[in-house]
């Protein structure tokens, strides 16, 4: 099924962002090796990062024994729990499915010996590990029926969604504790391996009750994800109004809630993923099309979830979006897909198809730089898909200081894009990094709001530094990192690895921007107050609007009337740097479309906190 051009038009005229800043003058020297190294392209790569990509899972039933305590290690991670240990069960049945088993009886979570230790301990590892974590909650973790807590009515067991919701409760007081590190919580709580469908509770009057109940138990950083539309449609009172819903969504008037999204375990098996949409917008369903205008504006929460579990055969006749690859790529940037649990599964359907289709420069959206996406052009969807979901974050311009000007200052400028289908969930904080050996300087950057760097977006960056009184003369590297406002210790858990070749350095978790030789002679006394450590909970989202590099007083024009200076001044001069760069830079790939005629310095200057390295 195609996407109308008109929601392909909107997505890219709602995401484009370009935040302009004021680019310094070149340094005064040039030597090989100083001054911005970073490669500008697209390294094709896989990128181990917070809050997107690939998404392993793993099911924890609680029994009498000890609760299994899981070491999650990498950039995401979902953990599902499998609680039927605390449910009586009921007497619901369906075809295909096996009935109730396994029951542990009607129980508070506290009753456990161990439980909820236990989950504590495994988030305490994720937090350890600097992983995103997504959590599941259910009765049930494979296709049975009837697991789920009742009560004896007239005509047998009802469902008693109060012990439902004291469950939810008793978790949230747990998880809360790491808002730090549970990116969000898949609604679950009924249904086989949780996924809100073929149970008791798969009634209007249960969907909107349970997501608001951990939209409210959940400390306000953590996300809530429901199965499918007709979750989202009953917690916004549309409840069997699929087309008023529909309309709703298309003019606009739907009030979202931030925190609210959907997780698709259907992905990509038939045209409506597996009955998670449908023909029509009719209860309890909306198209395709409305779905995907809707995930558009559900920018800040994740989607994903795991490909449909088909037969190949079934693939094609059912119509699946991997055939129509114009709608395919519109649909990717579109929903901000973000995470999968089985992209890379070996021998799945789905990704072996996506191995067969190759991505063509035919179908690269309107108004996307066709270099950034260049190694991909001719490989497969499924790497496509991988590498993009969520943010990916590519240097494409780059600019800086090869020596300390004569006022003990250097200066930092240039260009990131985000190619990634999806946005930043979680509030960022931009840090620049000296390094010489184990000796570590940190500055943080309180202007750059790296939440704002959009899916398919710019940003400029434009820094100047004061050099440290203490730093040793030599050359000093020179890094960016982008990690989560909440990773405030000295060892970075969460920094964002960039799409740039051979930039990124595990162990600071930073990525090499270039080197700046400082001597003694560069290093002056500076009267600015040092940067203030992190404290923890700063959010990098809170600077007052307008604290931007660009606010520049006037009349600090560095292209200023050189007369009366002295040979050295005028050698050191911007006139004089623009010359040398013309000259010596002209067919340097690190040097891209520097602003020669904008030559206004920043007005404020970042200086840094000297930190003793500490490996991982």
């Amino acid at each position: 099924m195609k996407l109308k051009k008109t929601n392909v038009l909107r997505l890219l005229t709602s995401t484009i962002l370009t935040m302009s800043t004021m680019v310094l003058c070149a340094a005064p020297v040039y030597a090989e090796n100083l001054g911005s190294t970073i490669s500008l392209e697209e390294s094709g790569m896989e990128l181990n990062n917070v809050e997107r990509g690939e998404c392993p899972y793993t099911w924890v039933t609680v029994n009498d024994g000890a609760t299994q305590v899981l070491y999650p290690s990498g950039g995401m991670y979902s953990i599902m729990y499998d609680l039927r240990y605390f449910s009586n069960g009921n007497d619901f049945t369906q075809n295909d499915y096996q009935s109730s088993t396994g029951c542990g009886g009607y129980k508070s979570l506290t009753e456990h010996p161990d439980f909820l230790d236990s989950l504590r301990e495994t988030l305490q590892n994720a937090r350890n590990s600097g992983t995103s974590i997504i959590l599941r909650f259910s009765y049930a973790s494979d296709k049975t029926t009837g697991n789920e807590p009742s009560k004896a009515g007239e005509k047998g067991a009802e469902p008693d969604v109060d012990l439902i919701l004291k469950h939810i409760s008793e978790l949230s007081n747990v998880i809360n504790d790491y808002k730090d590190t549970v990116l969000a919580v898949e609604c679950g709580m009924y249904g086989p391996w949780g996924e809100m469908h073929t149970s008791m509770y798969d009634e209007p009057e249960y969907y909107g009750q349970l997501s608001k109940a951990w939209i409210a138990d959940l400390d306000p950083n953590i996300k809530v994800l429901v199965r499918a539309p007709k979750h989202l449609m009953a917690h916004y009172d549309f409840a069997g109004k699929a087309e008023d819903f529909a309309a709703a969504v298309s003019s606009g008037s739907l009030k979202i809630d931030p925190r609210l999204g959907m997780y698709n375990d259907g992905y990509l098996g038939s045209s409506t993923d597996v009955g998670t949409f449908g023909d029509k917008n009719e209860w309890p369903y909306i198209t395709r099309e409305t779905a995907a205008d809707l995930l558009q504006r559900m920018d800040t929460v994740p989607y994903g979830g795991e490909m449909a579990y088909v037969t190949a055969a079934s693939l094609k006749a059912d119509g699946s979006i991997i055939y129509d690859e114009p709608a395919l790529m519109g649909e990717l940037y579109m929903s901000h897909l973000s995470y999968l649990h089985n992209i890379n599964e070996s021998g799945h359907v789905i990704a072996g198809e996506l191995d067969k289709l190759t991505v063509s420069e035919d179908f690269i959206l309107p108004g996307m730089d066709k270099s950034d996406v260049a190694p991909y052009i001719g490989k497969s969807y499924r790497e496509f898909i991988r590498d993009h979901m969520g943010y990916r974050l590519l240097v494409k311009e780059s600019d800086l200081s090869e020596t300390v000007d004569e006022d003990g200052t250097f200066s930092m400028t240039g260009k990131i894009t985000n190619t990634g289908f999806g946005n930043f969930l979680t509030d960022k904080k931009a840090e620049v990094i000296l390094k010489n050996g184990d000796d570590i300087f940190i500055s943080s950057i309180d202007s750059f709001n790296a939440k704002e760097l959009k899916s398919l977006g710019t940003m400029d960056y434009d820094w100047t530094f004061e050099v440290p009184t203490d730093l040793a003369s030599g050359d000093w590297d020179v890094y960016l990192r982008i990690k989560n406002a909440s990773d405030t210790g000295e060892v970075s858990k969460t920094g964002i690895s960039f799409a740039n070749k051979d930039c990124f350095d595990e162990d600071l978790r930073a990525n090499k921007i270039g080197t700046i030789s400082i001597s003694s002679e560069g290093v002056k006394e500076t009267t600015d107050e040092p940067d203030t450590p992190d404290q923890p909970g700063t959010d990098a989202s809170t600077d007052e609007p307008g604290a931007d590099a660009s606010t520049d007083e006037p009349g600090t024009d560095a292209s200023t009337d050189d007369q009366g200076k002295t040979d050295k001044d005028k050698k050191d001069s911007c006139d004089s740097k623009d010359k040398k760069n013309k000259k010596d830079k002209k067919d340097d790939k690190h040097y891209h479309n520097k602003k020669k005629d904008n030559k206004h310095k920043s007005g404020k200057k970042y200086s840094f906190k000297h930190y003793k390295h500490k490996k991982h």
